[in-house]
């Protein structure tokens, strides 16, 4: 079928009907323009022929702007490493901090307040998360979290989910052991199910994912490894000491 359309008042064509069905697609006509085709006893707008009138519908019902971002995939491995990552980085400051001020560091791990040592690290992630979308950890792994239309948390959405996360996905750690690993392999059980996080599920957080480098997971395993070293280091007797406390302690409670 050989169509003819006047545009901008002159007469162009013959167009075959996919040329024409193209057009319409790009967005070069508007369905206004007047259009003929032998079987057709006059002009009629474009949009008023049957061949065309499906895609003219179809055009207006694209929308004006691009629809929500779906979740991106759990990336679950990534995430623990990252988790990880952060809170030896933070434990590694407080004992460093504790240690170097002259306080006696296991007198500092026995203490009570010792069970909430973590708390100080909820309301920094937050913060950090808040400003840069991202923590050490997860700008290592290429992770970065961001709200429904990929803003930054605000500093209340940032603190409620660094909550939810202590929670929910430490289990209150370290008061209670069992229940943070129970909570780990619930929470990883959720992510890879709902692929997302129970902390970002009524949120409508999302958690992006940048291309895994071979040399960001290099970066990453030296980094981590060096944290964990320094660690062992600035904690030095007083582990031994703490562990040996507490295996006293659980003889003679037996």
């Amino acid at each position: 079928m050989e169509i003819w359309i006047v545009e901008k008042g002159e007469k162009r064509g013959p167009f075959e009907a996919y040329e024409v069905r193209g057009r319409i697609e790009e967005a070069r006509l508007t369905g206004d323009e007047l259009a003929w085709h032998k079987d057709q006893e006059g002009w009629v707008a474009l949009r008023e022929m049957d061949i065309f009138r499906s895609a003219f519908e179809e055009s207006r019902e694209v929308p004006d702007s691009p629809p929500p971002v779906p979740p991106g995939p759990p990336f679950p491995y990534r995430r623990f490493f990252a988790r990880w990552f952060d809170i030896y980085l933070y434990l590694l400051l407080l004992c460093s901090v504790v240690r170097f001020s002259g306080y006696d560091l296991l007198d500092a791990m026995m203490s009570s307040w010792a069970m909430f040592s973590l708390l100080p690290f909820v309301l920094l992630e937050a913060i950090v998360l808040h400003l840069t979308k991202t923590t050490p950890g997860k700008f290592l792994l290429g992770l970065r979290v961001v709200g429904p239309e990929e803003e930054a948390l605000s500093l209340r959405a940032a603190l409620v989910r660094s909550l939810r996360v202590y929670i929910l996905g430490l289990g209150l750690m370290p008061c209670f052991g069992v229940l943070t690993g129970i909570c780990h392999v619930y929470c990883i059980w959720y992510l890879m199910r709902r692929n997302e996080a129970p902390w970002d599920a009524a949120s409508q957080n999302r958690v992006r994912a940048a291309r895994l480098l071979p040399f960001r997971i290099v970066v990453f395993g030296m980094l981590f490894t060096g944290i964990l070293l320094l660690f062992s280091a600035v904690l030095g007797p007083a582990s031994v000491e703490f562990w040996e406390q507490v295996r006293e302690s659980a003889e003679r409670a037996d």
